[in-house]
């Protein structure tokens, strides 16, 4: 598919990066972010909206967001603040620290350098990191 890599829908004030492209330039904007399955931002990203990392979608940078969902297999390669909720899917990693304002919900196989959060942290399998500070944290098994 030719075309340009990140396109803007107005609609609904969200920037989509298409997957499988490379995006060397920092995003700084009051908008939301979708992020398509195996991108890679090359810079850090500080928007006012709602993240969302496809599948094995890499950031190099740190990331603040609103609300954040980081897909399967998705890695962040330095620190995470989201001042809502965070739903990290499996086996997502972020290198540095995480803290989320809100909620957070923790799949299988993720891996923080530390998570601390306001609300509930809801973890499915083992603690993301040794360093995990929440109101409640409910370790639940995925059966």
């Amino acid at each position: 598919m030719e075309g340009t890599s990140i396109k803007a829908h107005t609609g609904s004030n969200t920037l989509i990066i298409a997957k499988n492209t490379n995006y060397a330039k920092p995003i700084n904007y009051r908008v939301n972010l979708i992020a398509g399955t195996n991108a890679r931002i090359m810079e850090k990203i500080v928007i006012s909206g709602d993240l969302e990392l496809g599948k094995g979608a890499q950031v190099t940078g740190d990331v603040k967001a609103k609300n954040v969902i980081l897909g399967p297999w998705s890695v962040i390669r330095g620190n995470l603040t989201a001042s809502g909720d965070l739903v990290a899917l499996d086996h997502s990693k972020v290198i540095g620290t995480v803290k989320c304002g809100g909620s957070a919900m923790i799949r299988p196989g993720v891996a923080f350098g530390s998570l601390e959060a306001t609300g509930l942290v809801e973890v499915y399998g083992r603690k993301p990191a040794k360093n995990t500070v929440g109101k409640t944290v409910v370790t639940k098994s995925d059966k």
